[in-house]
C-alpha cells in the first residue's frame, strides 16, 4: 500500500474530488486490460508500463481518492507488475 501514500500537500484543499477520478480510472483500467491481454513486452501505441504507472501515481497524488478507488489503483499496479514479470508470480504460486 506504500504506492498509494500521497505526497504531503501544502494545501489539502487543492486535491481533486474523488468523483472526478472515476473517469480516469475507467480509462486506465481499459488500457491496462488491453496491454495485459497483448501479452507483449513492447509498448502499446508508444505508451509503456512506466507511462501507465506514472499516470496512476499522478492520479493518487492529485486526487482525494476513496478506499475503493485506492484498491482499484493498487490492483492496476499489480496487473502491470504481472505483465512485467509473469513467470515470477507463477513460481511463487507453485
Amino acid at each position: 500500500m506504500s504506492a498509494l501514500k500521497k505526497a504531503p500537500s501544502p494545501n489539502p484543499g487543492n486535491l481533486l474530488p474523488a468523483s472526478l477520478a472515476d473517469r480516469q480510472l475507467d480509462h486506465i483500467e481499459r488500457m491496462v486490460r488491453s496491454i495485459v491481454r497483448a501479452n507483449s513486452a513492447r509498448p502499446v501505441h508508444g505508451m509503456d508500463q512506466e507511462y501507465w504507472e506514472s499516470r496512476l501515481h499522478a492520479l493518487v497524488n492529485e486526487s482525494d481518492l476513496v478506499a475503493v478507488q485506492q484498491h482499484r489503483v493498487q490492483r492496476l499496479l499489480q496487473d502491470l507488475a504481472k505483465r512485467l514479470r509473469p513467470n515470477a508470480l507463477k513460481q511463487t504460486a507453485a
